[in-house]
């Protein structure tokens, strides 16, 4: 692929030159992910092999073979899982403190680092397919905490007279690398709008800022090749909760859960919330019982009429499977592959619904599930120390042994748990999931009998 400018530039599979040619290695992917909602025969359409139930494995690897031992990936790992041995000289990976963030992969000048996660062949794949279909030359990549549904991105996008645009929400944007943009722009993409969180907001601590300095880069780069200045534009954007002070009974749940101390009593009663020192992570929206805090795109009614949107198709999922069917409420940060291969929607009777993190998990909304007809909710969080917002999942478990207590008083024990899940173990949430429907099923023998 040439860009269609002055200078002549060179794409290839994994390396990018300036007026030469590099040599390059081809590996096909088994693996595709992306956070637009796909049907199954569109992901065996994307890949050779679509793996329906993968074997837990690392998602992160390094090949040795291609290191040229350069020391990159251990000065921009924000997590230190990445360092260097003494003897041998070779570069490794602690998968203990890796967090899965995929800057160490992009920022690799040798392609030795693989990640199955949105790796660059697979997105190319999608943008390229997606745009053709339908007929746009703009696209948007946001990181998930930065603009978590469409309509904020349609919001936020249409400050920059961008319309009819492809969206693709990643983990993190500092998994970007500048090969991605170039190749977008070589192919379909006229515009690029990248979307990361705020610095001091990323779930993955540098990314942000990390890929901030490359993509202004990679901008100087097109203009000197003779790109317009809005080819590549960054806005930077993060999700706040919000007071409706009318809605606000003064009961104070929300200051006592925030774990970042950005809410406090006024002498009024009503709370004040820090704009600065919120991260958005959902808890207080969970605890309010008046409904009066929200936060864009979680908000209590938004989740509630998607169950009940979702409930609409439960009684023919039974009909046609004779089977149960679950919901799961999934923290968008345990689990990438499995969040976008349910791409919020149904499959294999499990419907599929992300939410900023497991503290935000709602008992009315587990109420309202098992009054829809779901069968059971499992609800899933990061496993113990890898929360992006502070011990999120420790204040979701409290709140699931509540609501299992409740459930045992009304005989419906059984219904709802939880699982901590990483994105390090490939199939892990499957394997919960799979657990916990052979549960349901069960009980469902037990009621028969």
């Amino acid at each position: 692929m040439i860009l269609q400018n002055p200078r002549v530039i060179f794409i290839w599979e994994h390396h990018l030159s300036i007026g030469f040619k590099t040599s390059h290695r081809f590996r096909r992917q088994k693996y595709w992910h992306c956070q637009s909602a796909m049907t199954d025969s569109e992901r065996i359409e994307m890949n050779e092999q679509v793996i329906v139930e993968p074997k837990t494995e690392d998602s992160v690897k390094i090949d040795q073979n291609r290191c040229s031992r350069c020391l990159v990936c251990p000065s921009v790992c924000p997590y230190d899982a990445i360092a260097v041995e003494e003897k041998t000289g070779e570069v490794r990976l602690n998968m203990e403190k890796c967090q899965v963030c995929g800057i160490c992969s992009s920022a690799c000048p040798a392609s030795a680092i693989d990640t199955i996660y949105y790796n660059v062949d697979s997105l190319i794949g999608y943008i390229n397919k997606r745009m053709t279909e339908r007929n746009s030359d703009k696209l948007v990549l946001t990181c998930r905490g930065s603009s978590p549904f469409q309509v904020q991105r349609m919001n936020e996008v249409a400050k920059f007279q961008a319309d009819n645009f492809l969206s693709i929400s990643l983990p993190c944007v500092g998994r970007v690398p500048s090969e991605l943009i170039l190749k977008a722009l070589a192919s379909k993409a006229k515009k690029i709008i990248v979307m990361p969180c705020e610095d001091k907001y990323c779930r993955f601590k540098d990314g942000s800022k990390i890929d901030t300095r490359r993509l202004l880069l990679t901008q100087a780069l097109l203009f000197q090749l003779g790109f317009k200045p809005d080819t590549l534009t960054i806005t930077k954007r993060s999700n706040k909760a919000q007071i409706d002070s009318n809605k606000c009974v003064g009961c104070g749940n929300c200051n006592y859960v925030c774990p970042y101390d950005a809410i406090t009593m006024g002498t009024s009663k009503v709370p004040k919330l820090d704009p600065i020192a919120c991260t958005g992570c959902g808890d207080c929206v969970a605890v309010c019982p008046a409904l009066a805090v929200k936060l864009d795109g979680f908000e209590y009614e938004t989740i509630s009429e998607a169950i009940r949107d979702y409930g609409s198709s439960v009684p023919k999922m039974k009909r046609e499977t004779k089977k149960p069917v679950i919901l799961v409420l999934s923290c968008q940060w345990s689990e990438f592959s499995d969040l976008d291969a349910y791409g919020n929607g149904t499959m294999e009777n499990v419907v599929f619904a992300g939410i900023p993190c497991a503290g935000r998990a709602d008992t009315l909304h587990v109420l309202e599930a098992l009054h829809q007809g779901f069968d059971g909710v499992l609800i899933t969080a990061c496993k113990k120390g890898e929360c992006k917002l502070e011990e999120g999942n420790d204040r979701a478990e409290e709140h699931v042994a509540s609501l299992k207590n409740l459930l045992a008083q009304v005989k419906l024990e059984g219904r709802v748990d939880m699982c901590f899940v990483s994105p390090k173990n490939v199939g892990d949430l499957n394997d919960h999931i799979r657990k916990f429907m052979e549960k349901i099923e069960e009980l469902h023998k037990k009621e028969v009998v």
